[in-house]
């Protein structure tokens, strides 16, 4: 939608532009590119969920092709200074909506874009100027808003006392991780970690002890599992831990390191499954492990239950 929405309104800002423009050159080409633009863009604003991640690419590329056609046409008695502008749109959108890798790749295209447009179509009075001004505009445009994205979406998906994932950040990683666990042919384990009598700590000793509690908690997960293991704070006092396995036999010691490496900190329960990619979605994997969290914290004695999943 926002790929397709500043297709639509760069295009109609192209014909009022060139509609205002008293000495403009190539005034019937800018108007019918403007024009065709404005048709398309309409279109595809309404077809917005059908675009998809390739169409949402092609169209910035389209994007830059047609701004880069008005300049070196000759939108306007000094061009650098009006269409040059709608690069800085593409930047905003590229490095707020897209990947990294995506956004630098599109920022290219700019460069080269517009260095041919200089080259070879109407030059402005100083075009190396022109070229340096407007290419560091881009540039300086990118890094803030590609700095201040990244900054959004790590908050968005880490927790802010622990600073590991959040749930959101279970979203984003869980598929990636069971994509992983298929290629590889992986094994994977799922374990919810529950503080006991959590709420007791901060009654008695105070939200500061409790936090500093949490803290510590997700510290030893995290220094117990490889750094491709997730670990994720759930809410409240639980976590939850995502391995992949070489072997679904591996899923007890690596359970029951976990739990040696929390249990100085504080007393906890454990409930956690092993499975094979496809035996479950997270939904299915998550209430498994559930279950066996609060089927070890109605049995004495036991601080963790291992079961395992699988689709027969």
């Amino acid at each position: 939608m926002w790929a397709a929405s500043l297709c639509l309104t760069g295009s109609l800002l192209g014909l009022v532009v060139t509609l205002l423009l008293p000495h403009a050159t190539q005034y019937g080409l800018n108007l019918t590119i403007n024009g065709l633009l404005s048709v398309v863009a309409l279109v595809l604003v309404l077809n917005s969920d059908k675009i998809g991640r390739i169409g949402a690419n092609t169209l910035v590329a389209v994007g830059t092709l047609a701004i880069t056609l008005q300049i070196a046409t000759g939108h306007g008695m000094d061009p650098a200074i009006l269409a040059c502008l709608l690069y800085a749109w593409i930047a905003v959108y590229v490095f707020a909506f897209l990947s990294t890798a995506e956004a630098i790749t599109h920022i290219g295209f700019i460069a080269v874009c517009y260095t041919l447009a200089l080259a070879f179509g109407q030059r402005p009075s100083a075009p190396l100027a022109d070229w340096v001004l407007t290419l560091s505009t881009v540039l300086v445009t990118s890094g803030a808003v590609g700095y201040l994205s990244y900054q959004l979406r790590k908050q968005a998906i880490t927790d802010s006392l622990t600073g590991i994932p959040n749930r959101n950040g279970w979203e984003v990683a869980f598929a990636r991780e069971m994509s992983r666990a298929r290629r590889s042919g992986s094994a994977i384990v799922l374990a919810i970690f529950d503080l006991n009598d959590f709420k007791q700590v901060n009654d008695l000793y105070g939200h500061t002890v409790g936090d500093r509690v949490l803290v510590e908690t997700g510290s030893a997960l995290r220094a117990a599992l490889r750094p491709y293991d997730l670990v994720v704070r759930w809410g409240g006092d639980e976590f939850v831990v995502l391995a992949l396995l070489n072997h679904p036999a591996e899923g007890g010691p690596l359970i029951d390191r976990l739990v040696r490496s929390v249990r100085t900190n504080s007393s906890l329960s454990c409930g956690a499954v092993v499975a094979y990619p496809g035996a479950g979605d997270a939904h299915e994997l998550l209430a498994r492990a559930d279950e066996a969290l609060y089927r070890a914290k109605d049995s004495p004695g036991v601080e963790y239950l291992l079961e395992s999943f699988s689709d027969s």
